[in-house]
């Protein structure tokens, strides 16, 4: 009998253990998105950094958040923009001050209309480039 690959990414965050620093990580997250604030997660390589935001997003309320993922070690301002409103199902217009313009109205209506909040997720952003980060 097939149990399936042991350590796939794929694997429900409900299935795997919950410890406790995991446990107040996400309950900080949860603080801080209610809050509409920033918040940073770091730690070493394969501490779970990336499991424990893939938890958070599973259990945030879907009614109040709305959860935007990017995972790109080469971002660059265009593409977080076009990245985002993909993922809002906008198609982005060819021009970075063009689409972060977009975007911003797109969230806005997000806000306004379906009363989301957006939970921007940067996976790996220490590898953002400076033009990146200052953006």
């Amino acid at each position: 009998m097939d149990e399936g690959t042991p350590f796939s990414r794929d694997i429900p965050t409900t299935e795997l253990y919950e410890s406790i620093i995991q446990e107040e990580i996400v309950g900080r997250l949860e603080y801080a998105a209610e809050r509409q604030w920033f918040a940073v997660v770091t730690g070493d390589c394969g501490t779970g950094k990336t499991t424990t935001i893939r938890r958070f997003s599973e259990i945030l309320d879907t009614a109040k958040f709305k959860v935007l993922y990017l995972a790109d070690s080469k971002l660059t301002p265009r593409n977080f923009y076009k990245g985002l409103l993909d993922q809002l199902g906008c198609e982005s217009k060819f021009y970075r001050g063009d689409a972060k313009r977009q975007l911003h109205r797109e969230i806005e209506l997000m806000r306004g209309i379906h009363r989301l909040q957006p939970i921007v997720v940067v996976d790996e952003a220490h590898l953002l480039s400076r033009e990146m980060l200052e953006e």
